[in-house]
């Protein structure tokens, strides 16, 4: 959660200029910053365009869009963000790859409400593809637009700040990784709610990406996935062996029941801290623990994103007799 600080910088709504003149000042945005190299000229040669450029904004809704900010605002926002240091010199140069923007509503009911949507859009745009933006880099610019505007780092305790993706991945969103967000953007809304099970197993995902330790990141992945499936405290290691390779199947992913198996294995040895992954080799070798999470990454990420986009397959959670009839545990 973001400090709970009052920010005391009350500014004026407007500013003197030419004289006696009063025009109004721009808006205050919220901005958050994806840090980051981008795609070489080789990727954007041969792979997916990068989802802005300069000059460009993505709209992904009337108020909230995606775009590259001027490289004197990008150093300003990365200066407000990062400690200041004591007699050390800094070198001060743009970092970011584009910017998460919001406009701040009117009235705000506590510090950084609107700052619950733009995280809502980011935790769904890691169900599309996972990039690393976090928290960071975050921030309310007083007079969006303004040169010389303020600008507020909102600092996070709680939680990490971080998102940790795996090795090799593509870190940024591609023009059509957009326009599939542009899509999931309803969902923002609190009159939308999602089905319970969806919400947690959405959630669960987000706390994953969120830990860089693989003893962490499995048991959450595996408890992500019990969130949609699981309908009965007795029987829950059948349930998952059963329902898990069903969902695999749904979103096109080989995965098998003896997969699922060891899966649990680890996940209830982690879970009762029996014993650290280093230590679980007898149930699955170590160089394959990385690649069996990422599989189970994979279909929860699948399966939530497939219920935002369609309705019809999310009914499917809706509650326990919907998913008992759905996902039979005998064929």
């Amino acid at each position: 959660m973001p400090e709970q600080t009052q920010d005391n910088l009350s500014l004026p709504e407007t500013k003197m200029r030419k004289g006696c003149c009063l025009e109004p000042l721009p808006k205050p945005c919220y901005v958050i910053l994806h840090i980051g190299a981008g795609p070489t000229h080789l990727q954007e040669a041969s792979g997916p365009a990068l989802v802005v450029k300069d000059g460009e904004r993505f709209f992904l809704n009337d108020d909230i869009w995606i775009e590259r900010l001027e490289e004197p605002l990008a150093k300003k926002v990365q200066k407000a963000c990062e400690p200041p240091h004591y007699n050390i010199g800094t070198q001060e140069y743009d970092r970011h790859l584009y910017a998460f923007v919001q406009r701040v509503a009117d009235i705000e009911h506590h510090p950084y409400e609107g700052l619950e949507t733009l995280h809502a859009v980011l935790t769904m745009s890691r169900l599309i593809h996972p990039t690393s933006v976090g928290d960071r880099y975050c921030a309310k610019i007083f007079h969006y637009g303004l040169p010389d505007s303020s600008i507020y780092a909102v600092q996070y305790r709680g939680i990490s700040p971080d998102i940790f993706l795996s090795a090799n991945q593509r870190d940024w969103l591609s023009v059509e990784d957009g326009q599939t967000l542009c899509g999931l953007m309803p969902w923002v809304s609190k009159d939308k709610p999602m089905h319970y099970r969806v919400h947690r197993a959405y959630w669960y995902h987000e706390y994953v990406m969120r830990s860089s330790v693989l003893d962490i990141r499995l048991p959450l992945v595996a408890t992500g996935l019990e969130s949609l499936i699981n309908t009965s405290e007795h029987g829950s290691g059948t349930q998952f062996h059963v329902r898990v390779p069903q969902l695999a199947t749904a979103s096109g992913i080989a995965f098998s029941e003896a997969e699922a198996k060891q899966a649990w294995k680890l996940r209830s040895k982690l879970a009762h801290a029996e014993a650290f992954l280093y230590g679980l080799d007898t149930v699955l070798p170590a160089n394959e623990h990385t690649d069996l999470y990422e599989k189970l990454d994979m279909i929860l990420r699948s399966t939530v994103l497939r219920c935002l986009q369609d309705e019809i397959f999310g009914d499917r959670f809706r509650d326990k007799d919907a998913v008992d009839a759905h996902w039979p545990l005998k064929s």
